[in-house]
């Protein structure tokens, strides 16, 4: 009797398996394919997706009726199917972050060797797009459970693009073909990972950012807020921040913290705007990470319980036999299983604040993920595995929110992690996004759509990002990032001050203090400082650098002196060189007020004595003559 057997084939830009209605691991193997898929990107960045499929029956026993694509699209206009004798039926289906297209075969693929070669093609606006100044193009991996005897992915992009910067594969061959860049990709690559290509330098984000203080203790309180700091994948620079802080310093993961003091029941708003410039490729020419700070950097802390049992043996079977591959590599396969297993749950979106469920959570949950848990089970087992990780919260610009989610809070921010490695230094990943785009790569080159605004390594709570300052019971938003036009040049600009008693007292401790200030609008990186003085000797420590000084911002050192004697009395200048900035500084050194006049005195002491003396010794031979005389 004959079996009728539908052959279910579905194809997705990130996945490509076989679904048979009898034992489909089984049936898969059954059927051979080969694809010829061209990218064709037009200037508008619509792109025009040919594929050219040969399906062939390796048995006599099954025969293909219907073939499905679930494409990781949603944006998917003129779909059009054909074979040798004519067009094929197409129906289409969005739901979530995917479309499935339906095709019907005009003819059964039946017999063994019966081969059917067939065209399906469509245009979708979620591959390539502009952001700002730069061009992004993508295309996800494919999966096989079945014969893939072939692929090969021809990607089409206009040279008025400008020349790429960076490409993810390596392409096998790259050509010029009219007015069109030619990158070819094969089998072996695109199994791994998609395709991501940039196209442009750099990109520039201006922000608006508000922060609301407030302070209902009885005491006045000091307290922070952090601000988008630089990084080695971003330059900031601020061109206002209303009112001024204190303030601003440098925490040990590199965040910037705005100093306020707040008066007891007072509140505030601040006002930050500025601009981010963003790399492909990081400014740090040699990395390197100290042992304290690794250390801290693998810790276990809520929510990244590294030293959970569960999360130990996790990583222990997902780096079993690697254990002589290098940080990348093993960063690369916890970043595979995390994008691989854990699936985004928008449903979580809907309602009020998100719960933060954790990483230990979330690998018993895999199916119910937004950006936190992906970050955080990423954190848990690179730290469990002795890679130093940590989180980085902001802004990422998307233009299809269901491939490229993001969902921290209501101002729109994502989270993604990063870890360090000993050549490359601090590695930005996203598996939130290569999961959600169906295997895009996000681990070997991030894209420039992620503006870091707070690091969390030494925490996993703090310090919190901007959006999340506001007064309780109010839900104003306070993000606001624009693609940016026009380039940029950050200035920092160095004042320098100094304090010294007037006079400095001969023969008493005494302290100099020197204030460093950035008025700039960007950071002010570490530089030598040089004090010097004539006569005034300075006591060690002194301060050989500045350490780096963000905008607003300022360094303060207090240094001792010392005189020779207590009766110095002279005048002298204390001169400060920093950064090609020079301040000289007039001082005067008197002796104390008693030793004021010392030289008069001891002249008249000296004159004194010498009157007692002379005194005395006439007292001593008037005496002397009366008692010869009285003989």
């Amino acid at each position: 009797m004959n079996l009728l057997i539908k052959v279910l084939l579905f194809f997705a830009f990130s996945l490509l398996t076989f679904h048979f209605s009898l034992t489909p691991a089984l049936a898969a193997e059954e059927f051979a394919t080969s694809y010829d898929v061209t990218y064709d990107v037009g200037l508008d960045g619509v792109t025009t997706v040919t594929e050219k499929i040969s399906l062939r029956n390796l048995t006599s026993q099954y025969y293909a009726t219907q073939f499905s694509l679930t494409i990781g699209a949603t944006q998917i206009t003129d779909v059009v199917a054909s074979d040798p004798s004519g067009p094929l039926e197409v129906k289409q289906e969005t739901k979530g972050s995917a479309t499935t297209l339906g095709v019907r075969f005009n003819q059964q693929v039946a017999g063994q060797g019966k081969v059917l070669n067939w065209t399906l093609s469509f245009k979708s606006k979620d591959f390539a797009g502009r952001v700002g100044k730069i061009w992004e193009v993508s295309a996800p991996k494919i999966v096989s459970s079945g014969n893939l005897e072939n692929y090969n992915l021809t990607m089409l992009v206009p040279v008025s693009f400008g020349s790429p910067t960076q490409i993810s594969p390596t392409p096998t061959k790259q050509t010029l073909i009219g007015d069109k860049l030619s990158l070819s990709f094969d089998r072996d690559q695109l199994l791994s990972y998609g395709v991501s290509a940039s196209f442009g330098e750099n990109q520039v984000f201006d922000f608006d950012l508000s922060y609301h203080l407030d302070n209902p203790n009885l005491r006045p309180v000091l307290t922070s807020i952090a601000l988008p700091p630089d990084t080695a994948y971003q330059d900031l620079i601020f061109q206002r921040i209303e009112p001024q802080p204190i303030n601003i310093t440098i925490d040990a993961d590199g965040n910037y913290l705005a100093w306020y003091r707040l008066a007891r029941n007072q509140k505030i708003d601040i006002k930050v705007i500025g601009s981010a410039k963003l790399y492909t490729r990081s400014k740090v020419k040699s990395p390197t990470l100290s042992e304290d700070l690794r250390k801290k950097y693998t810790a276990s802390d809520k929510y990244w319980d590294s030293d959970n049992p569960a999360i130990q043996a996790k990583v222990k079977e997902i780096l079993s036999g690697s254990e002589s591959k290098s940080t990348f590599e093993r960063a690369k396969l916890i970043h595979r299983f995390v994008s691989t297993n854990l699936k985004y749950d928008s449903e979580r979106l809907s309602g009020g604040p998100i719960e933060r469920l954790g990483a230990i959570t979330v690998l018993t949950n895999p199916q119910s993920a937004v950006c936190m848990e992906f970050t955080d089970l990423f954190i848990a087992l690179a730290r469990a595995a002795g890679l130093p990780s940590r989180e980085l919260d902001g802004f990422a610009h998307t233009s299809n929110n269901a491939l490229r989610p993001l969902s921290l809070n209501r101002d729109i921010l994502h989270a993604w992690p990063e870890f360090f490695d000993e050549t490359r230094g601090w590695v930005m990943i996203d598996p939130t996004w290569e999961s959600t785009t169906g295997g895009v790569d996000y681990f070997n080159k991030l894209d420039l759509s992620h503006l870091v605004f707070v690091i969390k390594g030494l925490s996993s709570q703090e310090p919190a990002s901007a959006g999340s300052y506001k007064f309780v019971g109010t839900q104003s938003k306070d993000v606001n990032v624009t693609l940016g036009e026009k380039d940029f040049l950050g200035k920092p600009q160095l004042t320098i001050s100094v304090e010294a008693p007037e006079p400095i007292l001969a023969g008493l401790p005494s302290k100099v203090k020197v204030k460093i200030s950035n008025v700039g609008n960007s950071l002010q990186q570490s530089a030598p400082i040089s004090l010097t003085t004539g006569q005034l000797s300075l006591l060690d420590p002194k301060p050989t650098h500045t350490g780096p000084i963000p905008p607003f911002g300022f360094a303060e050192f207090e240094i001792n002196t010392r005189t020779k004697s207590l009766v110095e009395n002279y005048e002298d200048v204390m001169e400060v060189k920093v950064a090609g900035q020079k301040f000289r500084k007039d001082v005067q050194v008197r002796p104390l007020v008693i030793f004021q006049g010392f030289p008069y005195v001891l002249f008249g002491v000296g004159g004194l004595m010498v009157l007692v003396y002379l005194g005395i010794l006439s007292t001593f031979i008037y005496r002397r003559r009366l008692a010869k005389r009285s003989k």
